[in-house]
């Protein structure tokens, strides 16, 4: 969920290169004190990957997607759009010309011999997610309070593992990744939106498997006019149809040239042609 606008922020100010070292210790041995009491209550964990941050068009922000090892639940955490962009070129290995925030505590805390043991997502409050980030310092082990797209900015850049409380992930809050992936997706070219094949569509037409994609719109564009709705769309030309994305980018390879598409209507098939785009 959206990250709290209540955070909380700690002033250092130093003059001069030889009190950073001191002032920086000095700061993260007091969050210490406070934090280690608040130690975790024994709740099982999970190891996750970040699998990807993407923008979320309802709220209009970013959003982190975690999964688990097994690639089977997921969980979302709506993230600032710096961190999101903090997050995302650490993913793709883009350096920035000058250091980030996150590169910046990075630096610090290694050149303070200061170790970045994992990150952890422990906690939903009203529809806002807790993590909390686990360091080892000169043998003492350090537990601060975080944000969690700021424990999983430099999760990564430390590459450091990443936890999930399972009863979060196996909640309200996560979410079955294979069901997600079930989900029918829409896509739209040449005046024709087809979506994906679910198990559920593949039987309801009698196909044994969930190759081809379903016909949900036929526009009066003329191009599209063989097509009906309710065609299952099997392959274009001779490449076979894997899914509504596959499809838009199968057609496009054709741009300016008609196509033949193969198609399943009524229980058999049949070509229908496709003219080109105008």
């Amino acid at each position: 969920m959206r990250a709290s606008t209540r955070e909380r922020r700690t002033a250092i100010w130093w003059k001069g290169r030889g009190v950073v070292r001191i002032t920086v210790m000095t700061a993260i041995l007091s969050l210490s004190t406070s934090s280690c009491q608040a130690a975790e209550k024994g709740e099982e964990v999970v190891a996750v990957d970040v699998l990807n941050v993407s923008f979320d068009h309802i709220s209009n922000s970013p959003v982190v997607i975690l999964q688990d090892k097994d690639k089977t639940r997921a969980i979302p955490i709506w993230v600032g759009p710096f961190e999101a962009q903090a997050i995302a070129m650490e993913m793709q290995g883009v350096p920035s010309p000058r250091p980030l925030t996150h590169d910046l505590l990075k630096t610090i805390l290694q050149d303070v011999g200061v170790q970045f043991e994992k990150a952890v997502v422990n906690e939903l409050k009203e529809s806002t997610y807790y993590s909390r980030i686990y360091l080892t310092s000169a043998g003492k082990h350090i537990e601060v309070d975080s944000r969690p797209s700021d424990a999983i900015a430099l999760a990564l850049r430390f590459h450091k593992p990443i936890f999930v409380v399972k009863s979060l992930l196996q909640g309200e809050a996560g979410f079955d990744l294979r069901e997600a992936r079930g989900k029918s997706i829409a896509e739209k070219v040449r005046g024709i939106t087809v979506q994906d094949l679910t198990e559920k569509l593949a039987a309801h037409f009698g196909l044994a498997g969930k190759e081809g994609v379903l016909v949900s719109d036929v526009t009066g564009e003329g191009n599209a006019s063989g097509l009906k709705r309710g065609d299952v769309i099997l392959a274009v030309g001779d490449e076979k149809v894997h899914g509504a994305a596959n499809f838009k980018e199968t057609v496009a390879k054709q741009e300016g040239r008609g196509v033949t598409l193969r198609v399943i209507r009524e229980g058999k098939e049949i070509e229908v042609s496709l003219a080109p785009a105008k």
